[in-house]
């Protein structure tokens, strides 16, 4: 909690009145909502860059691991990390050590993404729920998917286990 304190802090401190200043001229009145709104945004993916890079990536990835081992995956876990043999009843017992992380770190592609995308916050009221929901989808679909050898995609959420082809249906 008090990573997002700070970091809040900091952004309303020294981004604040300059965006406000900025955004006066683009959204008039709403301004000071829209305002608080980027700030927020912007706020939530430095605290999501930094919580998922310091302080919970192990543990992202030892949840999504367990789950496929549980759902009899081991193949595809087997391709990142070392797996211990035996029969465990506790899947992330069966996980080893990490060989590769399956997380991008601080990828030039998805900061030029963002910055891309910076400015549909330049548009009244519903240009920052687009952000908001752009960056979500974004970030959310990288998180929780990885594509086995067998051209797969693995999503696992709250520990149920979709695979979906990637090949196109004509």
């Amino acid at each position: 909690m008090s990573l997002s304190v700070g970091v809040i802090a900091f952004m309303f401190i020294f981004t604040y009145l300059p965006q406000l200043a900025v955004l006066v001229f683009v959204n008039g009145p709403l301004a000071a909502f829209t305002t608080i709104l980027l700030t927020l945004s912007e706020s939530s993916t430095i605290i999501n860059i930094l919580s998922r890079t310091f302080l919970i990536q192990d543990a992202l990835v030892d949840t999504f691991d367990g789950t496929l081992v549980s759902k009899h995956q081991t193949g595809v876990v087997s391709e990142g990390r070392q797996l211990k043999a035996g029969n465990f009843n506790d899947p992330i017992a069966k996980l080893g050590k990490l060989m590769k992380s399956p997380f991008e770190k601080f990828s030039p592609t998805a900061l030029i993404r963002y910055v891309m995308y910076l400015p549909l916050n330049f548009i009244p009221v519903v240009g920052t729920v687009i952000f908001v929901l752009v960056q979500g989808r974004t970030r959310g679909n990288s998180v929780h998917s990885r594509v086995s050898n067998d051209g797969r995609i693995l999503v696992s959420f709250a520990n149920n286990l979709l695979v979906f082809p990637t090949q196109e249906v004509v």
